[in-house]
């Protein structure tokens, strides 16, 4: 069954840290659509990827590959299991590595294909942020702005991710990551701490990874996307492939702009679908606009809800 016209849905996908062992396990045993992506998963990548996410161990799944790997491979399964029946969404956008699963969502590439270039993404990333001691912290309770103004006054960091109108994402060299953070509570931060992540990902510490990671999809065999996708960089509805690979490669260094992000999408659709596992774009989007109907699909009692929602 389609779901009724006037729902306007937007599927979201989470990015790395939304990973948790046991994740995927009750899709793995109700719906075909899972198993048939975790064996594919496994082969294409020589490991059990299968085992990771439902057995773990913990540390391992928390490999900042891995846990991307992982959490492609659980949007891709939801993706299937809701287009399967009848639920499409009419726009997509993902949170940092979570834009591959919105791209997959909109027909860009099949399964293996995403795979491979998160794989790719991935290797990049890390091979980068070894050539320079970095990382990324949480500066939680002051506004993005005045995070941007102690940014510049630690140099070499930078704003990474706006989570929500109160909560900014830093990412630069170590020893400036620790000044921010010292600035940031000596003007009132209520929070200020560092994660658990191999790189300083959307950094210009990075910025090599761009051209590395658009050399290597030159021959990917990528479609134009079905819908729009929206870039968390440009904000804007993307519905070239050239343009869609060029975006995937920029954004590896550049801000995830997701407040702004969420507000434009929110503008124009009456549902919002957070297709993964985990509920961080939920609790962001809760922060950002209270009025936003978003439900995630974690667990299956979520995925049977936004199914149901949706008409089917």
């Amino acid at each position: 069954m389609t779901r009724k016209d006037e729902h306007k849905v937007a599927f979201l996908y989470p990015g790395q840290g939304s990973q948790r062992v046991g994740m995927g396990l009750e899709l793995y045993n109700a719906y075909p659509e899972a198993k048939r992506l975790f064996d594919q998963a496994d082969d294409l990548l020589g490991f059990s990827l299968t085992r990771l996410c439902l057995e773990g161990p913990e540390d391992e799944l928390n490999q900042d590959l891995n846990a991307q790997l992982a959490v492609y491979t659980i949007s891709c399964i939801v993706t299937d299991i809701m287009i399967n029946r009848g639920i499409r969404p009419d726009v997509t956008s993902g949170y940092s590595s979570g834009f591959y699963g919105a791209a997959y969502g909109a027909g860009c590439f099949d399964f293996a294909r995403g795979l491979e270039i998160v794989r790719r993404a991935g290797e990049i990333l890390l091979d980068e942020g070894k050539k320079i001691r970095g990382t990324m912290a949480v500066i939680f309770g002051l506004s993005p702005d005045q995070v941007e103004d102690i940014c510049k006054r630690a140099k070499d960091v930078w704003v990474a991710i706006r989570n929500t109108p109160r909560q900014t994402v830093i990412s630069g060299a170590i020893s400036a990551v620790e000044r921010a953070m010292e600035i940031a509570r000596m003007e009132g931060a209520l929070d200020a701490y560092p994660l658990n992540v191999s790189a300083p990902y959307h950094s210009e510490l990075v910025e090599a990874s761009e051209a590395r990671l658009l050399e290597t999809m030159e021959d990917d065999n990528i479609q134009s996307p079905l819908v729009p996708v929206v870039s968390y960089l440009s904000l804007d509805y993307i519905s070239e492939k050239s343009r869609l690979k060029k975006i995937m490669a920029a954004q590896l260094s550049r801000p995830v702009l997701w407040v702004d992000l969420i507000r434009k999408i929110g503008a124009d659709t009456e549902l919002m679908i957070e297709v993964g596992p985990g509920a961080v774009i939920a609790r962001t989007v809760m922060w950002i606009d209270r009025g936003i109907e978003i439900i995630n699909t974690d667990k299956e009692s979520g995925l049977i809800e936004a199914m149901e929602r949706c008409g089917v």
